[in-house]
């Protein structure tokens, strides 16, 4: 048999990579946003247990876990391959983090908040959960002052805050204001909703992102993927049970999904991505990966 010889810098990639993986060097985080608990679809269910088994993230942090109970989460987890979890609450849209390393809850938080806030530390980590406003975007202005406040009184190092924000980045704006069915929907829902507003004075709102960004937070997921078009995150094309390939999804597109990480976090973030899974929910999970101190 004839041998092969492989160059000696292959080599030296492939042990790279293979220690990568033995040794744990990376962290994955993925952030998801299930819509509405999977409605008791038991398809969907099953479907987000083989997905996250193939995600392998380290930390998962999930929205939108409406009625789930803290023992409902813990099954899952345990389906998933995560023997740790913590639930922000049980009514209403329950935030949740499932990680493969032990959890400590922080903070469990609903007060000024519209779905709440959930504090974790897990794989010395400060993980934040939140799910900001749906429908107005001062009312998302007043969450982020609060998380950025929360983090600020206790001087938080490495830690990120994710979750859905229903928010728009600075970093999409020009990708953004091309989607013009998506602009004229967001103003039917405004003029349905006289006490809320998501477009400040007739246009989308930029300083809830903004405000996170000031803050010293980096994006990512802003950051690391190109074009802009390959950030958005919502909606699916199983929302409107649409085929993939349908022309009309990348006009009624947004990017709500964050994963915003401390200066500390944003030095060892090596990859950003949003994947285009279908089948169990209207939003894509978003997901970074990490390089191990």
């Amino acid at each position: 048999m004839k041998q092969i010889r492989l160059p000696k810098f292959l080599l030296l990639f492939l042990f790279w990579g293979i220690s990568l993986s033995v040794s744990g060097q990376e962290t994955k985080i993925t952030s998801y946003n299930i819509w509405d608990g999977f409605d008791k679809d038991s398809l969907r269910y099953e479907r987000f247990v083989e997905w996250a088994k193939e995600n392998e993230a380290d930390i998962l942090v999930l929205t939108e876990l409406v009625g789930f109970k803290a023992h409902d989460l813990e099954i899952l987890g345990n389906l998933c391959g995560y023997m740790h979890t913590a639930l922000q609450k049980e009514d209403g849209y329950p935030l949740g983090v499932m990680s493969k390393t032990p959890i400590e809850v922080v903070c469990r938080r609903m007060e000024g908040f519209w779905h709440g806030m959930l504090h974790v530390r897990t794989a010395g980590i400060d993980v934040i959960a939140t799910h900001l406003s749906p429908f107005d975007w001062k009312f998302r202005q007043k969450e982020a002052k609060m998380i950025i406040s929360y983090v600020d009184s206790l001087k938080l190092e490495d830690y990120f805050v994710a979750g859905d924000f229903n928010a728009i980045s600075p970093l999409d704006a020009d990708e953004i204001i091309t989607h013009k069915t998506w602009i004229r929907n967001i103003k039917r829902g405004d003029a349905s909703r006289p006490a809320y507003n998501n477009l400040n004075d007739g246009k989308f709102d930029l300083s809830v992102i903004s405000s996170f960004l000031a803050a010293g937070m980096d994006d990512p997921i802003g950051r690391l993927v190109r074009p802009a078009e390959k950030r958005m995150t919502h909606p699916s094309a199983f929302r409107y049970r649409w085929k993939v390939e349908d022309e009309r999804l990348p006009d009624l597109r947004s990017r709500l999904d964050y994963i915003l990480v401390s200066p500390s976090l944003m030095h060892r973030c090596i990859l950003g991505v949003v994947e285009r899974l279908e089948g169990i929910s209207d939003h894509y999970p978003v997901s970074i990966v990490l390089t191990n101190k």
